[in-house]
């Protein structure tokens, strides 16, 4: 099973690897056996999102529309994406380095990988899948105001020169876009792709530590990305939260 894993994971890299800017996206060929876990993990969150996920991301799950029934191409959501807030999809054979990665939101791109996470691990990925890609950053993409934070960070990392600015960088960005939690109506709601793409992350939340939303307690905050989180910084609101992370940005 492992075996068969990796060297499903190593084509799909390949074809990233392959691809030059303009040419269609690649089209990957998903088992069977993939496209159930798919179906049993979106079909899970699907319920969780409905007792924690921020109106925001509500929201924009009814304009970005994913296959519950088997593992959507990036060619079909990004389009979707382009008509609601102006951003497309890439494909990455994998991790990408920092800068670049946050780098491509200021011109509306976003990098995502086409492998699926392993089927003993369903409902949390220690590495960023198709799954978190699609269930998490896109369908906050197809949100108008936290497109505009992606964009924002994107403009940040291009600007900034120095290895310090870039790490407080990439905390605030963890703690607000991967992981980020509001309040509406006096309870937690996530609004981090990290958190909306794990089934774990998710009924974790009421055992997590939950700190005021403050960017310089964000930055002194260390971080585990391979492991379900401990801490977690819960901003008032998605307007709060977006008014700290602007004011941050044009601090760096």
């Amino acid at each position: 099973m492992t075996d068969e894993y990796e060297r499903q994971k190593a084509t799909r890299q390949q074809k990233a690897r392959e691809w030059q800017p303009g040419e269609p996206l690649p089209d990957i060929a998903y088992t069977e056996e993939e496209d159930a876990l798919w179906e049993t993990v979106t079909a899970k969150l699907g319920s969780l999102h409905a007792e924690v996920a921020c109106a925001n991301y509500r929201r924009a799950a009814e304009a970005v529309v994913l296959h519950r029934h088997r593992v959507p191409q990036l060619a079909e959501v990004s389009p979707v994406l382009t008509g609601l807030t102006g951003f497309h999809l890439r494909p990455a054979e994998g991790t990408v380095p920092v800068k670049e990665f946050l780098g491509a939101f200021a011109d509306g791109g976003f990098h995502a990988t086409q492998y699926l996470r392993r089927p003993d691990s369903p409902y949390h990925s220690p590495e960023p899948d198709v799954l978190h890609e699609l269930v998490g950053h896109a369908v906050m993409l197809g949100d108008p105001v936290f497109a505009d934070l992606y964009r924002s960070f994107g403009e940040a990392a291009r600007r900034i020169t120095t290895p310090q600015a870039l790490r407080d960088l990439v905390h605030v960005f963890w703690f607000t876009i991967e992981t980020g939690v509001v309040y509406e109506a006096g309870r937690p709601r996530v609004c981090g792709a990290a958190l909306l793409s794990s089934v774990a992350e998710m009924e974790s939340l009421d055992k997590v530590e939950l700190r005021p939303f403050d960017t310089a307690d964000i930055v002194a905050q260390d971080f585990d990305d391979t492991d379900c989180m401990p801490v977690l910084f819960a901003a008032e609101s998605v307007d709060h939260m977006v008014a700290e992370v602007r004011r941050f940005l044009t601090r760096l």
